[in-house]
């Protein structure tokens, strides 16, 4: 028997891209870049608790779990994990440094990879490690090592019509021209020089997709991107469920498979959507 949980939300990453240098604190050349007000970028990839998030997203970073099957089976009843919080431990980043740890353009370096989903009185957590063996390594220890990089590398699809239906965007340029429309009447209603400043920097920005194939190809493309990943959560397991409200038991000796992608990365407001599955195996109670 297995213990499934789907998850789903929007995510935040605010780090800089191409053709600026991955550790650029504010962005120069590429399509993301930190407006006044902001901190510099910090590269981590947020499930929870966004950093200065931006219009139209200001509220909606989260990612929870939105179902539970027991056996194949929608769980009775309420589950406890049903609406649980879903969030990423330790630092996750995206490592590809510029194509200097990757051969491939859309090749994602999630690393590290610690995954927590907790509520209703239950916290759950388990690391994916590159090596079981050598618990230490980082994606700067194994990125001459095919043989640990390929069960943890995406595959990539562009203009992905699960991404559309995910994030409702089904035109990107109809999307980012009406984003400049709101902007703009935002930033005439603004009465705060350094928001209303922010706001003039990400309209640019905008204005630029009429002049710079580049930068609109850019800010177009990764709204339809979507990378996938799957491989097996297999550090040390956390099993925290001090009131037995699993109503069963979950497998620690064996690896919890999850299986997920990213996508419909926005450039402007630096966030994009994330939708996946973790299975754990289970002993139900009786």
């Amino acid at each position: 028997m297995s213990l499934e949980l789907d998850f789903e939300g929007w995510w935040q990453c605010r780090f800089a891209t191409d053709p600026d240098p991955s550790d650029e604190p504010h962005g120069v050349s590429g399509p993301t870049f930190t407006v006044p007000g902001e901190p510099p970028f910090d590269r981590l990839v947020r499930f929870q608790d966004p950093v200065c998030p931006r219009y139209p997203h200001a509220g909606d970073v989260g990612v929870t779990v939105t179902a539970v099957r027991v056996g194949g089976a929608p769980a009775a009843g309420t589950h406890p994990l049903l609406g649980g919080r879903v969030d990423l431990l330790d630092g996750a980043q995206f490592n590809q440094r510029n194509l200097v740890l990757v051969d491939a353009p859309f090749q994602l370096l999630l690393d590290p990879f610690h995954l927590e989903i907790s509520g209703g009185g239950v916290t759950l957590s388990r690391a994916a490690l590159w090596d079981p063996v050598r618990p230490g390594l980082t994606v700067d220890d194994v990125f001459l090592e095919p043989d640990l990089l390929k069960p943890r590398t995406n595959g990539i699809a562009i203009q992905s019509a699960e991404v559309a239906e995910a994030t409702g965007v089904m035109d990107y340029a109809a999307t980012r021209a009406q984003r400049a429309a709101d902007l703009r009447r935002l930033a005439a209603a603004e009465p705060d020089p350094v928001t209303k400043a922010g706001y003039e920097r990400r309209i640019a920005a905008f204005d630029a997709d009429e002049h710079l194939t580049g930068a609109r190809l850019a800010g177009e493309q990764f709204m339809g991107m979507q990378a996938t990943w799957s491989f097996p959560l297999n550090g040390t397991p956390h099993v925290d469920d001090p009131e037995h409200a699993l109503r069963g038991t979950p497998g620690t000796s064996q690896p919890w498979p999850v299986a997920f992608w990213f996508g419909g990365y926005d450039v402007d407001t630096l966030m994009g959507y994330a939708r996946g599955t973790l299975t754990l195996p289970f002993l139900a109670a009786g």
